[in-house]
């Protein structure tokens, strides 16, 4: 209806609602990006800043869920130096060079970054974005060979969550927690049962501080 109506300014931003609920079904991803980039198309031909950061991060977001580190960290430091002090842009910044950075292994960078984002999302107070960053640190840790403390973290967050009634279904996050979390779990054997028992008992706030001085 906003193509028919011609306007451009609408269209932009029905584009951008559209595309992050395809974000979440990996079937989608196509979609989702055509959507996130012709909302940067629109806006950048109405010199509107604010939306072209918006539908950066949109098109960020979809480029990690399709495994394209290259170009989605190259979009997340323009994030960066477009942000001029905009926390929560600095927070979508700095998560999306982690989850590049955890894709492709390398965890040090991945947990200083997820940290960076955490510092950036408590403020905000916004407490799903802070679990995000938790669960972050925790599979960081878990490749750095530290279980437990992934382990404490990964199950704060799951509590957390069932006590809110949450529940996500993100197809390219739910690979990386199997992938940095199982064999976390199987590390520690004997002593899972009585790590995870401790973590979904970790009040989330002292998760939070835990993930801060994690590395």
């Amino acid at each position: 209806m906003w193509r028919e109506l011609g306007d451009a300014e609408e269209l932009a931003s029905a584009l951008d609602s559209l595309g992050w609920p395809l974000v979440y079904d990996a079937a989608n991803n196509a979609r989702a990006l055509a959507a996130f980039e012709r909302s940067l198309e629109l806006w950048r031909e109405l010199g509107d800043e604010a939306g072209v950061t918006r539908a950066l991060v949109g098109v960020a977001q979809v480029l990690v869920a399709m495994g394209e580190t290259e170009r989605a960290e190259a979009i997340s430091r323009d994030l960066l130096a477009r942000a001029g002090g905009d926390t929560r842009t600095e927070h979508y910044a700095y998560h999306f060079l982690a989850d590049c950075a955890l894709i492709r292994g390398d965890v040090e960078e991945a947990g200083m970054r997820y940290r960076q984002s955490l510092r950036a999302a408590i403020p905000l107070g916004d407490v799903v974005e802070t679990s995000f960053e938790v669960q972050g640190v925790a599979m960081s840790e878990a490749g750095a060979g530290n279980p437990r403390l992934a382990v404490l973290l990964a199950e704060s967050v799951d509590a957390l969550w069932e006590s809110l009634g949450l529940s996500f279904s993100i197809a390219f996050w739910i690979a990386l927690l199997e992938r940095y979390l199982a064999p976390a779990r199987t590390a520690l054997g004997d002593e899972y049962d009585a790590a995870r028992d401790e973590g979904r008992a970790l009040a989330f706030d002292d998760a939070v501080e835990l993930a801060l001085r994690a590395g």
